[in-house]
């Protein structure tokens, strides 16, 4: 079995299409076939591939098969990564999935891109399924198969709603006044939609949710024009709302978040890599209401 023949593999079951993952190696189409059918032989005869109606499928066997050489591939490459790379020059690329503290996270890149220029981002603020990643930022200690998980953030929820709201002139507020509030949050998908939900059942009421908006810009514009309140992280979300809008601290900061900083200590980090995590770690212990 020849490395090439794995790369091939693994090629075609990305694109499931033995033409493409041809003109993908720039080689014929017969030979990408034959090195097909020449592993399937050196595997002992079995089928990684199901034919239908002209169209290739990975079949299970070939999942299974599929796992194993991505893993091999994945750890060979970043040995080889290592071995050739100049381990003081900063220097590539950072491949950054983002799904918390997205301005702050996007500040530092923009930041750390100034002080090393040969150093470029591919950013992400969705996870995709088997999109490559070096470094996320994400609110639950559970991320596909991150071995490590660093606080970046703990920041205490507040409850952000217009001057002119009865609540305005209190000083704290007891979660359990919300339960008549209209309230506004981001998706499902979101922690602050969780955390919205949950620490509401907590005191026993379901939140009233008539508004739901991926974008946090939204999110404050819409409180500023009085449709309703917000539970907001009070760290991440500082000095972004409008003039007209009162931030107010929940009773005993009873509501906290934390964001961490997860990667993969089984694959091979870059220069750059790790560079930018310590980066991160650095800025945001600087700031002002950070917790973690």
């Amino acid at each position: 079995m020849e490395l090439l023949q794995l790369r091939y593999f693994r090629t075609v079951a990305q694109y499931e299409s033995i033409t493409k993952a041809a003109e993908h190696y720039h080689i014929p189409q017969p030979a990408m076939s034959q090195t097909i059918a020449r592993l399937e032989k050196e595997l002992g005869g079995i089928r990684l591939f199901d034919r239908k109606n002209g169209r290739l499928f990975l079949n299970e066997t070939g999942q299974i098969f599929l796992q194993s050489v991505e893993k091999a591939l994945d750890e060979l490459d970043g040995t080889v990564l290592h071995l050739t790379t100049d381990q003081n020059h900063i220097a590539g690329s950072v491949r950054l999935i983002a799904l918390e503290n997205r301005r702050f996270v996007l500040s530092c890149a923009s930041a750390f891109s100034s002080l090393y220029p040969e150093v470029n981002f591919s950013i992400s603020h969705s996870d995709e399924r088997d999109q490559a990643y070096d470094l996320c930022v994400c609110s639950e200690k559970k991320f596909r198969q991150s071995t490590v998980y660093v606080p970046l953030i703990t920041e205490p929820y507040v409850v952000a709603l217009h001057e002119q709201h009865p609540l305005a002139d209190f000083t704290n507020i007891p979660l359990s006044l919300l339960a008549k509030e209209k309230f506004i949050t981001q998706s499902p998908r979101s922690s602050q939609y969780r955390i919205t939900v949950e620490k509401c059942r907590e005191q026993g009421f379901d939140p009233n949710i008539p508004f739901i908006c991926d974008d946090e810009y939204y999110i404050r514009k819409y409180v500023s024009e009085q449709m309703g309140i917000a539970l907001a992280p009070s760290v991440s979300w500082a000095g972004r709302f409008r003039a007209n809008t009162k931030v107010i601290p929940l009773e005993n900061d009873s509501v906290t978040t934390t964001s961490y900083l997860v990667w993969d200590d089984t694959k091979y980090q870059s220069p750059a890599t790790r560079a930018f995590c310590q980066y991160l770690q650095q800025q945001a212990a600087a700031l002002p209401g950070n917790l973690a």
